[in-house]
């Protein structure tokens, strides 16, 4: 969803750097971007390891997230251009999709324009899955949910821990540059510059 879908990852790591300033943890935009895709509890836990700070307990962890969420709702969030696009050709092909993100379901009822969600049969969120991005569980879970094989299927990305995921769930992977460069997107079977190139791959590869 973030980074593929919508144009809403500047918005994220704004959220995330507002939230852990309250408990003296700095980061930059990078120190999100890389994280991407991990739910919100293990990106915090990764963080405070990484800046050599004790974990935090459940309650300051909850209320953490709680203090990102509050900040992010106030964020105005659009699709990518092209994304109405893209969606609407794969699904005039029959192309089955669902929705991978490690972002929590409420957060997808609030920032997912009905039109967007419409489009996939199946959305798998931080809430259905008990190991998030990087583990292969979610992509896997989207899969016996469409009732698809992994070698018939394609997962488009813009992280590591996605793109980790998704390989790792038997999945070729096509990576966007959309908040990383290609340095950090080398496990993907493709890297694709943006939304417009993705889309003529799709349109060469199925018509």
């Amino acid at each position: 969803m973030d980074g593929v879908v919508l144009d809403s990852m500047k918005c994220h790591a704004g959220a995330w750097i507002a939230a852990l300033s309250e408990f003296g943890i700095c980061v930059q935009e990078h120190d999100i971007f890389i994280r991407e895709g991990m739910t919100g509890k293990d990106s915090i836990i990764d963080i405070f390891a990484d800046k050599g700070v004790k974990n935090p307990g459940i309650d300051e962890l909850n209320r953490l997230i709680e203090i990102k969420l509050s900040v992010f709702k106030e964020c105005s969030i659009h699709p990518f251009p092209l994304i109405d696009d893209i969606l609407e050709f794969l699904s005039s092909k029959n192309v089955p999709m669902a929705l991978v993100t490690g972002s929590l379901r409420r957060s997808v009822d609030q920032i997912l324009p009905e039109r967007i969600r419409g489009f996939f049969s199946v959305v798998i969120t931080a809430d259905d899955v008990t190991r998030g991005k990087p583990d292969p569980e979610p992509y896997s879970a989207a899969l016996r949910s469409l009732g698809v094989n992994p070698d018939t299927a394609v997962a488009v990305e813009n992280a590591p821990m996605g793109i980790r995921s998704a390989v790792d769930a038997g999945l070729r992977c096509i990576a966007l540059e959309t908040t990383l460069n290609r340095g950090y997107l080398r496990m993907a079977s493709m890297v694709l510059q943006d939304h417009p190139a993705l889309y003529q791959f799709f349109k060469k590869a199925l018509t």
